[in-house]
């Protein structure tokens, strides 16, 4: 009776990857890839968020100029924070929804403005030249004149 053939086995001893580990490594690592870089975008989805809450904080100033038409209203602006401002000086008031008169900025969000204070006439408008601040990218604009906030 012949003899039967012997098993090949896995080429002598060399061990490899099969795909289905290849694929499994390569997923892994998209997983891993995806959470970095969904948490890398933290700060800017929070500079979003504070942009619009910096709108209505000047809104609010605008309206305070326009209801005590004969009083000077503003922000002050610096690094971290803002003020508003009762004729030159830290309101006695606070922001709406917020302490104080000064909000400050969460970790990693920073504000620069066009000028380092910003006052609205009887009529909202901050004078002859448009207004700019920025935080962390997200611009918000006062428009020259009509004092409009889009």
């Amino acid at each position: 009776m012949p003899a039967s053939p012997q098993p090949v086995s896995n080429l002598d001893g060399c061990r490899g990857f099969t795909l289905i580990e290849v694929l499994a490594v390569l997923v892994v690592l998209v997983v891993v890839s995806a959470i970095v870089v969904s948490r890398g975008t933290d700060v800017e989805k929070e500079a979003y968020s504070q942009a619009a809450v910096l709108k209505a904080h000047l809104r609010f100033a605008q309206s305070l100029a326009m209801i005590h038409n004969t009083e000077s209203w503003g922000v002050a602006f610096a690094g971290g924070s803002y003020t508003l401002l009762h004729n030159g000086q830290p309101a006695g008031i606070a922001w709406p929804n917020d302490s104080g008169a000064t909000h400050n900025l969460p970790d990693g969000v920073t504000l620069t403005a066009s000028s380092p204070s910003l006052f609205f006439d009887e009529w909202g408008s901050p004078g002859p030249s448009t207004a700019t601040v920025t935080l962390n990218g997200e611009s918000v604009t006062i428009t020259r004149n009509t004092g409009f906030i889009p």
